[in-house]
């Protein structure tokens, strides 16, 4: 059984790393490691050695750790083939289905996810039988999706967003790179006001909450592109929108200025 500790890092990015490991086998691997120390300190406290770091893109801060992990635990690096030349230390690529983790029937699955940049990768973890989770890097936040600031663009991530992460079963549950809810949750009250189950769920939030993609897709507003209150919003606003890729499109280029 892959088992799963988020890794809060109190930075002004809020970034989250992960560390996935077996009890049985003791290994471990860590996915965008930010603190390296931090890392370490909780690994030894589990018991586990880490084999591996999984990067999921090449922004630095989701690659600043790799060199001193990397130098304290002989740990591979591995990273998108598109950013062989960007992540520090990589060693190995991965591309679309390689298994990159797997204990007993449960395994980290690669996908091939741009948008946020074209060398952009996300881990699922799945059984069997369903999709258990994902590791989402900065393709897709609670509430919210990835900036295409550097290195991205948004077509290509409204295509990413449509054919993969809205196909994942309401019960898997979401690992993004960084912990935005705050200002997400804001933007989501701005451009999707009717929305009575975001202000329903809001009560329930805790610190740090892992969300299923059930309640994503009531809560986010990329995913809630057809409803009317989003639909009556953006034309409230004067938003050009005349299909589905446009009004993710509008979304995208408001929350860039949010």
């Amino acid at each position: 059984m892959i088992e799963i500790l988020p890794i809060f890092t109190n930075s002004p990015l809020r970034n989250f790393t992960y560390l996935v490991y077996s009890n049985r086998s003791g290994e471990a691997y860590a996915i965008d490691p930010f603190d390296a120390k931090s890392i370490l300190t909780h690994s030894k406290q589990l018991g586990v050695k880490i084999r591996g770091i999984l990067n999921t893109h090449e922004h630095g801060d989701h690659t600043q750790g790799n060199l001193e992990l990397k130098e304290e635990t002989k740990a591979i690096v591995y990273g998108h083939s598109n950013a062989k030349d960007k992540i520090p230390g990589i060693d190995q690529m991965l591309k679309e289905g390689d298994i990159a983790f797997s204990v007993e029937q449960e395994s980290l699955v690669v996908w091939d996810t741009p948008g946020h940049t074209f060398s952009h990768l996300s881990f699922v973890h799945r059984n069997p039988k369903t999709i258990l989770g994902i590791f989402s890097g900065d393709t897709l936040f609670n509430v919210g999706v990835g900036n295409c600031f550097r290195g991205g663009d948004p077509n290509a991530l409204y295509e990413t967003i449509q054919s993969r992460f809205e196909t994942l079963p309401d019960s898997c549950l979401l690992y993004p790179g960084h912990d935005y809810w705050e200002n997400n949750l804001k933007f989501a009250e701005h451009v999707d006001p009717k929305n009575g189950f975001r202000e329903e769920y809001k009560s329930t939030l805790g610190p740090f909450q892992v969300s299923e993609m059930g309640a994503e897709k009531k809560l986010n507003p990329f995913f809630r592109r057809k409803t009317s209150s989003v639909g009556n919003r953006l034309r409230e606003l004067k938003e050009p929108i005349s299909d589905d890729r446009s009004v993710f499109l509008t979304l995208r280029r408001m929350r860039d200025n949010w």
